[in-house]
């Protein structure tokens, strides 16, 4: 099936890129932030609501990415200002998302968890109470908590504020090539072209 290129094929196949690359970005998230669910809730301890969240969110934008591509295809000029909206939408969900996990995480060392070193470790310690207290909220552990709990727990959560970010930037890309193929498009007799792939 031909790519549609909308009067500018370099940037109708950036936008495909960038789908792609925004659907890997989102199955990581949802496969760590699955896996953290599962370690905490077997714990018995309620999970974040930033970790819940994020689950959410990324679920929901994982299918609205997988049904736009067809949309794409379909080559309806409106089609790429609703995708627009929507990803203005997604943009802001992420970077909130992100705002929210990188509070408690920026300031963590994830290399000094578990370290033998004393420096290390009353260093950690401070990180780990400090973000503790700041999301500890009726009883609830926050996510600087938990992260800090271990090593992998404190590189997995770094991760998903990662993927977090990296998808903020992905849907801020396809927010400006989306509008940008629409005036193509427009300029191109009113209509999307056909083109190779």
């Amino acid at each position: 099936m031909p790519l549609p290129t909308y009067g500018a094929a370099p940037i109708a196949k950036t936008f495909v890129l960038v789908r792609i690359l925004s659907l890997i970005a989102m199955v990581t998230i949802i496969g760590l932030t699955a896996n953290f669910v599962s370690q905490i809730v077997s714990t018995n301890i309620e999970p974040p609501k930033e970790i819940v969240g994020t689950l959410s969110v990324t679920s929901l934008a994982a299918l609205y990415t997988l049904l736009s591509l067809p949309f794409f295809y379909a080559q309806g000029s409106l089609t790429l200002l609703v995708l627009t909206a929507i990803d203005a939408l997604l943009l802001l969900a992420f970077t909130i998302i992100s705002v929210l996990l990188g509070r408690p995480l920026s300031y963590m060392n994830c290399m000094a968890v578990g370290s033998a070193s004393d420096a290390a470790s009353a260093q950690n310690a401070y990180e780990f109470t400090t973000a503790l207290m700041g999301n500890v909220k009726a009883g609830a552990t926050g996510i600087g908590g938990l992260a800090g709990t271990t090593r992998v727990n404190c590189f997995e959560t770094k991760a998903i504020w990662g993927c977090c970010v990296g998808c903020a930037v992905l849907f801020a890309t396809s927010g400006i090539v989306l509008p940008v193929l629409w005036w193509k498009a427009r300029r191109a007799g009113g209509g999307a072209e056909k083109g190779g792939a």
